[in-house]
């Protein structure tokens, strides 16, 4: 299956296709307790021999909060230097509506990908979490 989603960054529209493994990742389970943000799976561990694969987060049923319009942000790949550019994930990903996100992993070479969470509470408030994808 070829899944074809566009991603703009930076003024600049990148174009990433992916060709998803029948193994998948299993769906992260998002949820908000509080002002926090729980992930059911940190950091999210892609093994190279899935190949390119699709991410999916998602929110329980009938919560009160929703994905920021941004979703996900891929801030960069971790080096001990701090993070630098990366070319696994787009640098955006919010197709599947404000109670699910999926976004397209590469998936060709090792390393670590911070990412940032972005919900909107009940009241709209932002609220952020940082976690992990990792890429073996």
């Amino acid at each position: 299956m070829k899944k074809r989603i566009q991603a703009v960054a930076l003024f600049a529209a990148v174009t990433w296709t992916v060709s998803a493994s029948s193994q998948g990742v299993p769906p992260v389970d998002v949820t908000l307790v509080g002002s926090d943000i729980h992930v059911s799976r940190d950091p999210i561990d892609v093994q190279r021999k899935q190949g390119a694969v699709v991410i999916r987060w998602q929110l329980p049923r009938g919560v009160d909060y929703r994905f920021d319009p941004t979703g996900i942000v891929v801030n960069g790949e971790k080096t001990g230097a701090g993070l630098r550019p990366q070319d696994q994930l787009p640098a955006s990903c919010f197709a599947g509506g404000p109670t699910q996100v999926t976004c397209p992993n590469r998936n060709t070479k090792r390393g670590e990908f911070k990412y940032t969470i972005r919900l909107r509470d009940r009241n709209q408030n932002l609220i952020e979490k940082d976690p992990i994808i990792v890429n073996r």
